[in-house]
């Protein structure tokens, strides 16, 4: 790899070993590249517009919806199944969490009775059965 020195001189402007540069070559390369850069900051800045627009927060109406559909889909299960049990818990959970005005956490716990009812990851054998206690009861060991 053969090694290319730069000189510069007053008299000559910027020179390179075999060809001489301008010095306009450079300032239509600065001026290339202070445009570029502006257009790259403004593409961020809009970039960071739009995201933060997809990400505002959840209103009440928008958690509602949720649990109005996460509703409807365990509704479509069984009442003895296991998983729109553990759905039904999660709405439960979203309206506890609507209540306390964290309606993005509402959507999260609706989203996850959505897949609860979905997926159906809880599923018991046959002649098993879940054991649900009351608030004021203990399990037997």
């Amino acid at each position: 790899m053969s090694s290319r020195r730069i000189l510069l001189t007053p008299s000559a402007g910027l020179r390179t070993g075999a060809s001489s540069l301008q010095p306009a070559f450079f300032l239509g390369f600065v001026e290339v590249m202070s445009r570029l850069s502006a257009v790259s900051l403004a593409v961020l800045v809009l970039t960071i517009a739009v995201a933060s627009a997809h990400d505002e927060e959840p209103t009440q109406e928008v958690c509602d919806a949720a649990v109005a559909e996460a509703r409807a889909q365990a509704a479509t299960l069984p009442a003895d199944d296991v998983s729109r049990y553990f759905a039904e818990r999660d709405i439960q959970q979203a309206l506890v969490e609507a209540g306390n005005g964290e309606f993005d956490d509402c959507v999260e716990k609706a989203e996850r009775a959505v897949l609860e009812v979905r997926d159906r990851p809880h599923s018991l054998r046959p002649g098993e059965r879940l054991n649900i206690l009351s608030a004021d009861e203990m399990p037997t060991r």
